[in-house]
């Protein structure tokens, strides 16, 4: 029992990692632009075929992984340039801007779909070679839980740096903090907001390359992904990058050890496994409520 336990951890970790990097980028969109950005699941989704496809194609993980960043980083340029930074510049709100982003989900996942079951790549893996490296419990840690940790890590100190110690990443707080009073200071919001929706798509897509290299993937993949990401993001408030990344550790963890100590303990059927996030919602809202409203009755 304590191995099959101890076994639940590789998992975890595994997956910790891969909600944390797309929540991060979710949280980064909201924390800036002011809105939570749907599609992100349709740009992991593009990161695993990428990812998928260079690898089947001979190329190394590494290279693969930052060209499935890259093609994320492109679609969500794309996606922006033709439909949200226009709704903007015609004075949408936020509610409206995330309402065409759930219209931009489905069409950008149709027409993966379509593009899948012309090519045959409904159903895809990605041929990746899981090492083992050490085992803890009765799994194996491997070579792909150091890419995925050694991402997240690189990820974070990156996004860290940008932030704290250069005028783009001022800038982005600057925009965060007020925009209006931004660009009446000469900020360039257009090009940070540019730049900051790059950002969101390379999360995406190098966390759909972890995804494709772990299991086989379709066109809903980044779909099935998305309420593990928005609730890692939610635990964050959207405003958080430290709560972001622990939400993903939490849900990572909560889904596959948590849900192992249910199902042996209480004979919880592993199919309850993606009510785990909505609690996290519902708890995360719940204790937001609560802490606001104790502030108004001290008030």
């Amino acid at each position: 029992m304590i191995e099959e336990a101890l076994g639940q951890i590789p998992i975890s970790l595994l997956a910790s990692s891969l909600y944390a990097i797309a929540a991060t980028g979710l949280t980064l969109n909201y924390l800036v632009l002011r809105y939570a950005d749907f599609a992100i699941g349709e740009y992991i989704t593009v990161g695993c075929y990428v990812a998928a496809l260079l690898t089947l194609s001979g190329l190394d993980p590494i290279t693969s992984m930052l060209a499935a960043g890259l093609s994320g980083a492109a679609l969500t340029l794309l996606t922006d340039e033709l439909a949200i930074k226009p709704l903007e510049r015609r004075g949408a709100t936020e509610l409206q801007v995330f309402i065409a982003t759930i219209g931009l989900t489905l069409l950008i996942r149709y027409l993966l779909s379509i593009a899948a079951d012309v090519r045959d790549l409904l159903f895809l893996s990605s041929g990746f070679r899981l090492i083992p490296i050490v085992y803890v419990g009765n799994r194996p840690l491997t070579n792909l839980h150091l890419i995925a940790i050694a991402s997240l890590s690189a990820s974070v100190a990156a996004l860290t740096y940008l932030t704290l110690r250069t005028k783009i990443g001022k800038g982005m707080r600057a925009i965060a903090s007020n925009r209006d009073l931004a660009v009446s200071t000469g900020i360039p919001v257009w090009r940070i907001r540019r730049f900051t929706r790059v950002l969101v798509g390379l999360f995406a897509g190098i966390s759909g390359a972890l995804w494709a290299y772990y299991t086989s993937i379709n066109p809903e993949s980044g779909w099935r992904l998305l309420l593990w990401v928005f609730s890692a993001s939610i635990i964050g408030n959207f405003t958080s990058f430290p709560l972001t990344l622990i939400g993903g550790f939490v849900i990572g963890f909560s889904e596959n050890l948590g849900m192992w100590a249910l199902s042996r303990g209480l004979s919880v059927p592993t199919a309850y496994k993606p009510l785990i996030p909505y609690l996290a919602i519902v708890v995360a809202l719940l204790y937001r409520n609560r802490t606001r409203l104790r502030a108004v009755v001290e008030a």
